[in-house]
């Protein structure tokens, strides 16, 4: 950590020039002799990166940036927020610290926060940060957060872990596989927390991540603008029961969004497909991902209209359902819509059908549009369909 990067003058080049390329700033004439270009545009680049993921970060003087690939893998503001609901108890320690923004948001429900980082640097540079945003209840450890535990038998409560999906071989999505091994080693966390929050990438399926792991007294599957963001799986210590699984879609400045079942309540609930209808329904990426298409059936009282294409309708206007809402204006089999010659625009959905998008869009020959659809699917009776709708802003 190069202190001279918060230098007045510095800081005052850095916020002077952030919308210049970090590539173009590498290339200039040196501006400061403690200071490298390199440098100066890992700091611009990093504070562009933070604009809308880490708006506090970016308000606030004094910010150092790390690199890149370290606010990619950060939590945003959000979904740090979200996270620190989920916590219990004083003493929370995050066992995989990164750049600090979910250590930050534990300290404004905990009483005190221990937060470990193998990456020294990394370490120093949350610790300079979290200070910056006067939080005072944060203690930094460098280095392996395991032995850290081991050594100092810590006061713990809730025990945050995001671990390393990355080994040698590339990226990686089994817990096995992870670093710390989350399986290997839970008998060790169950013994010094009463819950764990796991943080696990998106793309790993959900059952599958339950089988490797016990006592999982919930599932969180969370989303920002549609876009499933993280799973985190809530161990507590002795639970046996049915876990929950919790979709909830994240929105700036307003209460999140939540949709929930027991896991066998899902599995067990009946469900029937129906004829479409006035309305169309998309579920949001996190219920989508969650699989919870029976429960959203029964609470929001749309219909399913094909077992495999995540589809809803209803005849009336549903203005709180999670996720985008339609008002459909034509309805027709994809055999009759292949004889139209009448030219398109639209933005073209695929939900269980056999060609993919683009492919579509290339024989056809549609164009771009804004609020315009066409949903390429299979109804209640398996037919191939194509619905045009527009989209409806509630």
């Amino acid at each position: 950590m190069n202190t001279a990067i918060l230098d007045t003058e510095v800081q005052a080049f850095i916020f002077k020039n952030l919308h210049t390329k970090p590539a173009d700033i590498a290339l200039k004439k040196t501006a400061f002799a403690a200071v490298s270009n390199i440098e100066l545009a890992q700091q611009i680049d990093g504070r562009k990166r933070s604009e809308k993921k880490l708006p506090l970060w970016f308000s606030t003087s004094g910010i150092y940036y790390p690199e890149k690939i370290n606010i990619e893998q950060s939590s945003s503001q959000i979904t740090a927020a979200y996270k620190a609901t989920l916590i219990q108890g004083q003493h929370v320690l995050d066992a995989s610290g990164g750049f600090g923004v979910d250590a930050f948001y534990f300290a404004q429900q905990a009483k005190t926060v221990t937060h470990c980082e193998l990456n020294a640097s990394l370490s120093a540079i949350a610790n300079h940060n979290l200070h910056v945003l006067e939080t005072k209840n944060i203690t930094f450890f460098a280095g392996d957060s395991l032995q850290f535990i081991k050594k100092n038998n810590p006061k713990i409560d809730t025990l945050f872990i995001d671990p390393s999906r990355r080994n040698n071989a590339g990226k990686v999505f089994k817990f096995i596989d992870c670093e710390p091994n989350l399986p290997q080693n839970l008998n060790l966390y169950l013994q010094k927390a009463d819950r764990i929050i796991i943080k696990a990438a998106p793309m790993l399926d959900i059952t599958f991540g339950l089988n490797e792991l016990k006592h999982v007294s919930a599932v969180h599957v969370l989303s920002v603008k549609n876009e499933c963001k993280e799973l985190l799986y809530i161990i507590d210590k002795g639970f046996t029961g049915v876990p929950d699984v919790v979709c909830a879609l994240l929105l700036n400045h307003k209460p999140a969004v939540i949709v929930s079942a027991k896991l066998d309540t899902e599995k067990n609930t009946p469900l029937s497909y129906c004829k479409i209808k006035q309305y169309l329904y998309e579920p949001d990426a996190a219920i989508l991902k969650a699989g919870l298409f029976k429960t959203l059936s029964k609470l929001y009282n749309v219909g399913k209209i094909n077992a495999n294409s995540h589809l809803y309708t209803a005849s009336i206007l549903i203005p709180n359902f999670p996720g985008r809402i339609l008002k459909i204006e034509n309805l027709s089999p994809y055999s009759a819509f292949e004889k139209q010659s009448k030219k398109q625009y639209a933005n073209v959905v695929c939900r269980n059908f056999t060609l993919e998008p683009e492919a579509l869009k290339k024989k056809f020959k549609i164009g771009n549009a804004d609020n315009s659809f066409l949903y390429f699917t299979t109804d209640n009776t398996n037919q191939k369909v194509v619905i045009q709708c527009e989209k409806v802003k509630v």
